[in-house]
């Protein structure tokens, strides 16, 4: 079933002061994060009854920065969902997959409550808190919040477009896979289906190839390629791919003249969707295929 969707109003800034001189924290006792901060609130986006306000954040530094970590805490309301995990992640660009402390989820159940959670910042990104379905799946809700340039104040996906997931005998499939990925909002441009097109082109050229169709999937992230060439060719491809800076070949599915496959470098994943990303991966290049062939 479709869930409409409401956007959080946001406040322009939310001030708050702290110690100037303090020890940093030692363990997880509120009072050890010594530092109330002042952050703003970035983009945000609910199902309808569904909301995530801050009170307050804490951290072992006055300013939002690497290897220190932060205490956040506020209220939420889960009006979509029986149930669902409510989160305190990072999207950090062009990364792998980071450490996840237990500390930085909590399960809750549908209705109103209180929370408190707590993460280390090992790398910058744009920190968040969002709602996820149980056992596993894309958030379906959340807001960024931060400080400076580290507060995504326009995320360019929205939940509205996300199809809703299949019940019955199939949703071990759907939840396991999980929803498709949007496009990071700083994507590389050489990941960009223009990149893409011109990488494959280029590579072609060195290879001394001639390349019968082209096809780039941008239905979701990482963007797929499909090539028809002449049999033998696309090993020549290959080998031109694999010398590329930048980009990463680790194999397709195909035929003698047929290939689906991804360049993107797994560490241009983002690191919340890398798990999700891998298990479609292999999925979408056969769908790619198929496709392809279908039209041949």
């Amino acid at each position: 079933m479709k869930t409409n969707l409401a956007a959080l109003p946001l406040a322009a800034l939310l001030v708050l002061s702290g110690p100037a001189n303090a020890a940093p924290a030692t363990n997880d006792n509120p009072a050890d994060f010594a530092y109330l901060l002042q952050f703003e609130l970035g983009d945000a986006e609910f199902a309808s009854g569904d909301s995530i306000t801050i009170t307050e954040l804490r951290g072992t530094s006055d300013t939002i920065t690497t290897n220190e970590s932060y205490c956040i805490v506020g209220t939420y309301a889960l009006s979509s969902m029986d149930e669902a995990k409510l989160a305190f992640f990072a999207t950090v660009p062009n990364s792998g997959p980071t450490p996840v402390d237990p500390r930085q989820s909590v399960h809750i159940t549908k209705g109103t409550g209180t929370f408190r959670l707590i993460k280390t910042v090992n790398e910058d990104g744009y920190l968040h808190l969002s709602f996820y379905p149980v056992p596993s799946g894309s958030d379906f809700g959340g807001i960024y919040f931060g400080q400076g340039n580290w507060v995504l104040r326009k995320k360019g996906w929205s939940h509205a477009n996300k199809q809703p997931s299949s019940s019955g005998r199939n949703q071990v499939i759907f939840e396991y896979l999980g929803d498709p990925v949007e496009p990071p909002s700083n994507m590389d441009a050489a990941y960009s289906r223009l990149g893409l097109h011109n990488a494959i082109q280029i590579a072609a050229g060195n290879a001394g190839t001639s390349l019968q169709k082209l096809v780039i999937d941008d239905s979701e992230f990482p963007f797929l390629i499909g090539v028809v060439s002449e049999p033998g060719d696309f090993d020549k491809l290959a080998g031109q791919l694999k010398k590329m800076n930048g980009y990463e070949y680790g194999g397709s599915v195909g035929s003698p003249t047929l290939h689906s496959f991804n360049i993107v470098p797994y560490h241009s994943f983002p690191p919340e969707a890398s798990q999700r990303i891998s298990r479609r991966l292999t999925l979408r290049q056969q769908i790619l295929f198929d496709k392809i062939s279908a039209q041949k």
